[in-house]
């Protein structure tokens, strides 16, 4: 939620090609947040499951990385409930264009 890159998206979105999001939860960083919280206590989920619910609300492929039982179940627990667009929105407020991970232009 921190690096959105809406202009690759829409890049992607026009061209028929899936969006990737590279540590969909921030290496969980973002799992801290006031806003991302609140929004996971209205629907009595987890940080985590609200951050992965907005990714596949954004159409983005998501691949979260876990190697603790309880947090892989958890991970599929986001296809019932969706995210009201108020909420999205909140989540686009949280656009910081903080990379976590190696540059792609800049790698090597």
């Amino acid at each position: 939620p921190r690096f959105q890159q809406r202009e690759l998206r829409e890049f992607h979105r026009q061209r028929g090609i899936a969006t990737e999001a590279w540590s969909p939860l921030g290496q969980g960083t973002i799992l801290k947040d006031a806003t991302i919280d609140e929004i996971a206590s209205n629907h009595n989920r987890t940080a985590a499951q609200v951050v992965l619910r907005w990714h596949l609300q954004l159409g983005n492929v998501v691949i979260p990385k876990s190697v603790t039982p309880s947090r892989i179940e958890e991970n599929f627990q986001i296809f019932d409930f969706e995210l009201s667009e108020d909420e999205m929105t909140a989540f686009e407020s949280l656009d910081a264009g903080e990379r976590i991970g190696p540059d792609p232009a800049r790698f090597g």
